[in-house]
């Protein structure tokens, strides 16, 4: 009988060296994921996809099986343990209990699309108190406004970006966000449960070639909601980055969101949630994505309660 050999693999344990230090760096991004700051535009990507860190278990564990390894079986357990507690909190967050006072929606309704009015109706057939629309041109903004203001009659719009509400709004002022132009707008609304000042904001697209100013909007927007002393405060938007994208760690730290998994880009078959509202002094009873409805992202409703 042929005695068998001592020496390793040396393909085998290579392969396992690799997988291993890759299941290592996804374990300190999972439970970490500040460390992604350093990547810049690229770690803002991985980190608005983190979701989906969660598929690499399936080769991994393929890998585990295939090569015996002892190594790759625990660090494979470590890796799920870390997905689980980096997603599945904000996934399964309880939604808070009684009745919506107040109901948003927010959308990117895309500067291309060929029927805005359709787009429009779509998210009023919903009947939320408040609609934020992003990337409206002038022609999309005017079909909008002709499309919304039966039952939406108070309007305010800077640029790109505009509120429709059943309620009175007042104080409406431009916001700059570090920009030598206003994308975003910032207005009070007059609801059930007292004045709610709300924040529309398009945040920059996130481009991984080049620096990008997205960093400094968003670093703007959590300097404003810090200083902002009302006592019930919304935002909502298109902020380009979601789940654990290492530039939206400063407006988490100051506000909310609701739970859930729902992706809103691309709208045909959604990968990231990149469109949120978030709260202070209002609680969310349930946040719901929308079908796709003519625009590259679906909508975001929210219903609220105070808080």
């Amino acid at each position: 009988m042929p005695l068998r050999s001592s020496r390793r693999n040396p393909g085998r344990s290579l392969v396992i060296a690799v997988v291993g230090a890759a299941l290592v760096a996804g374990v300190v991004v999972l439970l970490a994921p500040s460390v992604l700051d350093v990547l810049g535009s690229p770690g803002s990507a991985i980190g608005s996809l983190l979701p989906w860190m969660g598929v690499l278990l399936v080769p991994v564990a393929g890998l585990a099986i295939g090569t015996r390894s002892w190594r790759l079986a625990a660090l494979s357990v470590a890796y799920a343990a870390a997905w689980a507690v980096a997603v599945l909190p904000g996934v399964l967050a309880p939604a808070a209990t009684g009745t919506p006072q107040l109901s948003v929606v927010t959308q990117n309704v895309e500067a291309t699309n060929e029927d805005p009015t359709a787009t429009a109706r779509a998210i009023a057939d919903r009947h939320p108190d408040v609609i934020a629309l992003e990337e409206l041109t002038a022609d999309s903004g005017a079909e909008v406004q002709t499309a919304l203001a039966a039952a939406y009659p108070h309007h305010y719009r800077v640029g790109s970006v505009g509120v429709w509400s059943r309620s009175t709004l007042s104080d409406g002022e431009p916001l700059t966000l570090g920009l030598g132009w206003a994308r975003s707008l910032r207005v009070t609304v007059a609801t059930d449960v007292g004045d709610v000042r709300l924040y529309v904001v398009h945040v920059d697209s996130l481009r991984l070639r080049t620096e990008d100013a997205r960093p400094t909007m968003l670093r703007a927007l959590a300097g404003e909601v810090r200083d902002d002393d009302a006592e019930r405060l919304v935002v909502a938007g298109d902020f380009n980055g979601g789940a654990a994208d290492p530039l939206m760690a400063p407006i988490r730290a100051e506000l909310s969101e609701g739970g859930g998994l729902g992706f809103t880009w691309p709208a045909q078959m959604p990968v990231a949630r990149i469109d949120h509202v978030f709260v202070r002094g209002l609680a969310t009873v349930s946040t719901e994505v929308l079908p796709a409805n003519g625009s590259d992202h679906r909508a975001v409703l929210a219903q609220l309660r105070a808080g």
